[in-house]
């Protein structure tokens, strides 16, 4: 990791700036050679962590490429711990592109996905669960994400993970000890109760992070909402309600969706993937079948399903159907045109839905869209495990800690069995060598390749 690498840090395109960043060795000398500053200091002079406004210019056509501040982040009080350089300069596609070709002339190369982050996770100053917790930041796609994310990027994620590995090291010294000191006949001076404990509590408690898997994928992809119900009954209606645009067409003729129609919100800073389907009815034609066969595929995905049913007409076989349909999953009951005469029995619409709220909304007015779209989300977000008692773990980290647990439970059904202390303890110590995965300490080089091959260029 002697080279200089640089990359943009900026997207590629008109703005109202442009970053290009390097990292190494020879970057404060690169900019030097390239960085005409408006004070007499020189760049290799500069304060750290301080802008500089100045000139750069092409050393060969020794021509102005740009008026720019310049920063020096000098080692290890970097992002990367080594000596970080930062062009800001007009945010032009040619400016940043002439800029990164005189960067690299200078001798440096272009930075891989991820290297900057990288060489921070190798050069000591975040472990790997706070690299991986960067891209996640940067992915972030609700508030909520963003705010579980940066828990993570300070370190809450890997406090967690090493007062875990302290536990565990206790054990494993004290049954190393009781192997090392004393006869492996005499258990009377093992702790035995406290150690199954212990055992117990971890175990209980890597399980709770492993049932709280859908929480992250929620939160970083967006829950599905889908709205199902018979044709005609003010689906598209209601979904242009809560998107707050004429996202689907909507006509007076039944069967006008023949596909399903998916649109992001945000509701309380939970982002959710609202879902318009077609009509749950046996197809008329194999268009309006396949949408039907999209809706059931939707349906089944679903984190919650709100039901839409029509007040100005009858119950029919197909809410009946639906009803046991939807009965083994979350889901809210809607009643739609609540500006229309009522044909419908709450009653009735107990009888199929037992013990539910029944929701009162007219889609064609606004009318109940804002109490719906805050049901929703506290619907979603009572699915969802308190953010205290989730540390959020990915889908690298799920299956490390999955190896944890299975670890975990040999050692302490072993124990359990009466077997011998070293056996026990050998388990115990692939639980700790699967922990040190989470956090990075003796992770291969191909795996790190693969996670950082997920970041973007210039981060």
């Amino acid at each position: 990791m002697d080279d200089t690498i640089v990359a943009p840090a900026t997207p590629l395109g008109v703005g109202a700036i442009g970053i290009v960043r390097m990292s190494g060795r020879r970057a404060i000398e690169i900019a030097t050679r390239l960085f005409v500053p408006r004070s007499k200091s020189g760049v290799e002079n500069f304060v750290s962590h301080r802008l500089y406004l100045g000139d750069i210019r092409d050393p060969q056509a020794e021509e102005m490429v740009d008026e720019a501040f310049l920063v020096v982040m000098r080692a290890p009080h970097s992002y990367t711990r080594e000596d970080v350089v930062e062009f800001q300069l007009h945010g032009g596609p040619v400016v940043i592109q002439k800029v990164l070709q005189l960067v690299l002339q200078e001798g440096a190369r272009m930075a891989e996905p991820g290297e900057f982050t990288r060489r921070a996770f190798v050069n000591g100053r975040i472990d790997l669960s706070q690299a991986e917790a960067v891209a996640e930041v940067i992915q972030a796609r609700s508030e909520k994400a963003l705010s579980l994310a940066l828990r993570s990027l300070k370190g809450e994620r890997g406090r967690k993970i090493r007062s875990w590995q302290d536990r565990l090291v206790n054990i494993v010294a004290l049954i190393q000890a009781h192997c090392d000191f004393l006869d492996f006949d005499n258990e009377e001076e093992l702790p035995l109760e406290a150690i199954d404990k212990e055992l117990t509590g971890l175990r209980a408690e890597i399980e709770r992070e492993l049932a709280c898997g859908d929480r992250h994928r929620i939160l970083q992809e967006g829950a599905l909402v889908a709205i199902v119900g018979k044709p005609n009954v003010g689906k598209s209606s209601l979904f242009n309600a809560m998107v707050g645009w004429e996202r689907a067409i909507v006509t007076p003729f039944s069967g006008t969706t023949r596909d399903a129609l998916e649109e992001n919100i945000l509701v309380d800073g939970l982002l959710l993937r609202l879902v318009d389907t077609a009509g749950m009815r046996e197809g008329r034609d194999p268009v309006e079948w396949m949408g039907v066969q999209k809706a059931q595929e939707y349906f089944e995905q679903a984190d919650l399903v709100i039901v839409v049913l029509d007040q100005s007409i009858p119950l029919e076989k197909e809410d009946e159907w639906l009803a046991e349909k939807v009965k083994d999953k979350p889901h809210f009951v809607v009643l739609n045109k609540s500006d229309l005469s009522s044909r419908l029995e709450k009653r009735d619409i107990l009888q199929l839905y037992p013990g539910e709220e029944i929701l009162e909304v007219s889609a064609l007015q606004g009318e109940g869209i804002e109490e719906l779209l805050e049901q929703v989300g506290k619907r979603i977000r009572a699915e969802m495990s308190p953010e205290d008692q989730t540390i959020l773990v990915n889908a690298r980290q799920r299956e490390e800690l999955k190896k944890v647990l299975l670890s975990l439970t040999c050692a302490h059904h072993s124990l359990k069995k009466g077997a011998s202390l070293d056996v026990i303890g050998l388990s115990l110590e692939e639980a700790l060598r699967e922990m040190e995965g989470i956090l990075g300490t003796g992770v291969s080089e191909k795996v790190l390749d693969v996670i950082f091959s997920q970041f973007c260029l210039g981060k």
